[in-house]
């Protein structure tokens, strides 16, 4: 069993080198974000290069969150290339120290940025953003914020007793409850087709919508046309935000009440259950870098195949992360299960990565 001292030596280790690896990807996030800012500032005389830096700042968290996967992956491949260069691996081995064992550390230090990164360091992000918003809204002298006042391609749906209609809006503000370019599509309890509303805006007022300059298409093609329209809705004030929210910007502890909130309304939770399950899974899947790591540096050292492993797992990093991506799609859109979504690409790549280091390993 490996001692206390190795283990947090090796823990150490890795947990500074992932701190710099996070560090160095900070710095490349606010230093694209910075010019990015100075091109769309180019034309305004009264923004100053501090605030555009400070908007830069505060949006890096967010971008930040989705490259912790390979932070943990390129320090542990540098943990473990440092360790076998200086023969500590090799005299770690003859001291009856199995790759597994010296391994244990490394991995307890990546589910405990997992843990971190979903239930403290998202919440913070997300926050972070809203004040790069607010700030952005100030510098550009912007009436009003994009975040929480406008939303494109806003959809909601509403059900009760006489029936249920499904409302699209080109444009959404004022948290959901001002809305452009509307079209609602009615159905009957028995699920038949009743009408479809056009409408120029529409404006939510507690108990019904209020359209404005509406079109109204019935089952059988007649038309009629009306300066306004009241539509009975039974939907609240927060349920009109959390539709027009994407999920990456609701926060871990959030997560479920949303996606129950829709489930309520009849809208889509299942992006917002998908996104919660994706962070719960963060320590499985950072485990799963951590152990692409070692199938390539560790063989690295004893075979010396440098670049070539090397670039194989940061391509395997990039393989799994694009095969989570779109097996999440999958989750958001029903067509498997969301936990089944989120966790199988992390478990999936455990028990592959586990299989190639048995056989390194042990034969």
């Amino acid at each position: 069993m490996i001692g206390k001292t190795l283990f947090l030596y090796i823990a150490s280790r890795y947990f500074k080198n992932t701190i710099a690896m996070l560090l160095a990807l900070m710095f490349l996030i606010v230093t694209v974000n910075f010019v990015e800012e100075m091109r769309k500032a180019s034309h305004l005389a009264d923004v100053s290069t501090w605030q555009l830096f400070q908007i830069s700042t505060l949006q890096a968290p967010v971008f930040l969150e989705k490259a912790f996967a390979f932070g943990c992956l390129f320090a542990a491949m540098v943990t473990l290339n440092q360790m076998n260069g200086k023969m500590e691996l090799v005299v770690a081995r003859a001291a009856g120290v199995s790759a597994w064992q010296f391994l244990l550390p490394i991995g307890s230090v990546a589910i405990f940025f997992g843990f971190f990164v979903a239930m403290i360091y998202n919440p913070a992000a997300i926050i972070s953003l809203e004040k790069s918003k607010d700030l952005r809204a100030v510098v550009y002298s912007l009436k009003e914020r994009a975040a929480e006042k406008s939303v494109n391609g806003y959809w909601i749906r509403q059900e009760d007793e006489t029936g249920s209609a499904v409302i699209n809006a080109n444009l959404a503000r004022d948290r959901g409850q001002t809305l452009s370019d509307v079209t609602v599509i009615r159905w009957s309890p028995d699920g038949s087709l009743l009408d479809r509303i056009d409408a120029v805006s529409g404006f939510y007022r507690n108990d019904h919508w209020l359209l404005l300059d509406t079109k109204t298409t019935q089952n059988d093609g007649r038309v009629t046309r009306s300066s306004a329209l009241r539509l009975k809705t039974n939907l609240r004030p927060e349920s009109l935000f959390d539709a027009s929210t994407p999920p990456d910007l609701v926060p871990f502890w959030e997560l479920r009440d949303t996606a129950a909130k829709l489930q309520g309304t009849g809208s889509n939770s299942l992006q917002y259950l998908v996104q919660f399950h994706k962070l719960l899974s963060l320590p499985a899947f950072f485990v799963a870098m951590i152990l692409i790591a070692a199938t390539v540096s560790l063989k690295f050292a004893r075979f010396g195949q440098g670049g070539r492993l090397i670039l194989g797992g940061i391509l395997s990093g990039f393989v799994l992360y694009t095969i989570s991506s779109l097996i999440t799609s999958l989750g958001s859109n029903g067509i498997v299960p969301p936990a089944l979504a989120a966790w199988a690409p992390a478990c999936v790549t455990i028990l592959f990565g586990t299989s190639i280091l048995l056989h390194q390993e042990d034969g």
